[in-house]
């Protein structure tokens, strides 16, 4: 028992001499209980739609309230011209400004009135298979409330539904390219933290902190084979997403390209900060691990609408890569999305790299100047 004690006590000074590790062994449960509680819902909380109503009828207005009062849609009404509102409706569609085109044909009223039987049209955005099949459910819903108020029309009014993008609603459309997202993300944070962390425990990392390079000349030269490296497993992914599950991609690969390298640089910068906190190579891949894959999968609408999460939730998703990278792979693959339409998404993003590098190499150099 003496030895066995002795043993017990040795490997208590081991886990406390690591307080990283174990920090993250405490807090990470607590970190996935409070984010899976929150996260995890698919209910479906806000439905952006837009409305053209060639009808202009005091009937169409009412389908029209029955819409905008029903507490999940955020109904924008397009003028009703018909080439141009068509257009522009499907532009935001196609950039996801809206999940959902909502088309009152111009004899509405007119058939409702002679007692014959009238649809009303409806687009839905399917790259989201899952969100597709609950704003179907709610708009069964809308159409139920104007029935109420006008039930004799109850039987000639019925909605003709198309779905966008993915009009089998295949789960593997929508998955597949999210698990792309993840994926780079997850490989190019691991590759540098492992890379800066190893050269650490072998102290080889002293060397570079005793050379004439600066700290910014370090982190870049460490990074640019880990670009390539990244490219590559991310071409792998798409190729096999393309020819075994069959996914069809009906985008730009130079502008799906770009946007890709931004978000591996992003990705890198992220393991490069990891490894200058990080006390080995274990604690590094764990905490690239939950940095990640946690986020991604969880607050950046890989699984769950952005619109299910708290307002705190939301927030932070605004910091997650994945959140931007993923509407531009899915607007990309799917949708046939061009460069124009994801400005905003692909400025996030560098301004995420620029933030995360310029951390990544002011704490590089304030831990060779301590060395010093």
């Amino acid at each position: 028992m003496m030895r066995v004690r002795a043993v017990i006590l040795k490997e208590f000074f081991h886990i406390l001499r690591d307080p990283r590790s174990l920090t993250i062994i405490f807090i990470m449960p607590v970190v996935m209980i409070l984010i899976y509680g929150h996260s995890i819902s698919y209910d479906l909380k806000r439905i952006d739609a837009t409305l053209i109503d060639f009808s202009r009828t005091p009937l169409s207005r009412q389908l029209f309230d029955s819409f905008s009062r029903n507490r999940y849609f955020a109904v924008r009404e397009m003028p009703a011209v018909r080439q141009w509102s068509l257009a522009a409706a499907e532009k935001l569609l196609r950039q996801g400004a809206a999940k959902e085109i909502i088309i009152i044909p111009a004899d509405f009223a007119r058939r409702l009135s002679a007692g014959r039987r009238t649809s009303v049209g409806i687009v839905i955005d399917g790259s989201e298979s899952n969100l597709a099949n609950l704003i179907s459910q709610y708009n069964e819903q809308a159409l139920g409330d104007f029935n109420r108020e006008y039930r004799h029309l109850d039987t000639l009014l019925s909605i003709r539904t198309q779905v966008h993008f993915n009009p089998e609603a295949k789960s593997t459309f929508f998955f597949v390219p999210g698990l792309m997202a993840v994926l780079m993300l997850m490989i190019s944070a691991m590759l540098t933290s492992l890379s800066m962390s190893r050269e650490r425990e072998t102290g080889s990392i002293e060397l570079l902190f005793i050379s004439p390079l600066r700290a910014g000349e370090i982190v870049v030269g460490k990074a640019v084979p880990y670009i390539l490296i990244s490219l590559i497993a991310g071409g792998l992914i798409l190729l096999f997403a393309r020819f075994w599950f069959q996914i069809p991609i009906r985008g730009s690969m130079l502008v799906l390209f770009c946007f890709a390298l931004i978000y591996i640089v992003c990705g890198l910068s992220l393991g490069i900060l990891i490894s200058t906190v990080a006390s080995s190579q274990r604690v590094a891949m764990i905490a690239a691990l939950l940095v990640t894959m946690l986020p991604s999968f969880l607050l950046s609408g890989f699984i769950f609408p952005l619109d299910s999460l708290p307002p705190l939730l939301r927030a932070v998703s605004a910091f997650v890569p994945a959140t931007y990278f993923l509407r531009i792979i899915r607007g990309v693959i799917l949708k046939g999305a061009g460069l124009q339409h994801f400005l905003f998404e692909g400025g996030m993003l560098i301004l995420l790299s620029t933030v995360l590098l310029a951390a990544a190499v002011r704490k590089f150099s304030r831990q060779r100047e301590a060395l010093r």
